[in-house]
């Protein structure tokens, strides 16, 4: 199949598709030293992590802190991954090294939450003459899968999660038991429960004792046991 470039024209056989240019997103100066190997300076790796519960950590790949559009990324060494393809459709995966701090502060994040499960993690490519400025298309954002730990390094596994493996409906439907009964739902906004009580049994007598029969989340009426005509 024949190509022809003009300009920002791409011209497959009859078919006339136009190629969207970077210069287009990001400012000219900053997409020259992106596809000109000799224009000097550096390309720098930064990387954001977040854990459920625990605040964000920034690191750069560097040998000192990066200040990235007003944010500082502390000096750090840490290996991103390419994506992996295996061909029988699973979904990629993408790797990440991160070195142990000498407070193990991420470790010890990692082992709170078994794994980090949950997370998120910001990829980003910028460029050391570009601090001030954030160009969403060099930023990539994935799902931690899972993290595990050594002496030396953080491993996380990133990537998108499996779609077949969610659970739909997303809760299930009960006749009894309140689903806003858990540790972390109960008084919450859907239980609006605000007494003096600490615990919930789950069940309408609980509520009704509670005094918020009103918000009871089970579906009392999927019970034929507790239907009349």
């Amino acid at each position: 199949m024949a190509i022809r470039w003009k300009d920002d024209f791409v011209i497959f056989k009859d078919t006339f598709v136009r190629w969207v240019s970077s210069t287009d997103v990001m400012p000219p100066e900053l997409h020259a030293s992106l596809i000109d190997p000799y224009v000097g300076g550096a390309w720098i790796w930064l990387v954001e992590i977040t854990i459920p519960g625990y605040a964000t950590l920034y690191y750069a790949k560097n040998t000192e802190d990066v200040i990235y559009a007003g944010q500082t990324y502390t000096a750090n060494n840490f290996i991103p991954g390419l994506a992996s393809l295996t061909g029988d459709g699973s979904v990629p995966r993408i790797g990440l090294v991160v070195a142990q701090d000498g407070t193990y502060v991420l470790e010890d994040e990692i082992n709170a939450t078994e794994g980090g499960g949950g997370g998120t993690v910001k990829i980003i490519r910028t460029y050391e003459n570009f601090f001030d400025i954030r160009v969403a298309e060099l930023e990539q954002e994935v799902n931690i899968l899972v993290g595990d730990s050594d002496a030396n390094d953080i491993v996380f596994q990133l990537g998108s999660p499996n779609p077949l493996l969610k659970k739909i409906p997303l809760r299930r439907n009960s006749s009894k038991k309140c689903p806003y009964s858990t540790p972390s739902l109960f008084k919450g906004p859907e239980c609006q429960y605000a007494g003096e009580d600490a615990t919930c049994g789950g069940f309408y007598e609980d509520c009704h004792d509670k005094g918020n029969a009103g918000n009871f989340g089970a579906e009392i009426g999927l019970d034929p046991n507790a239907m009349k005509v």
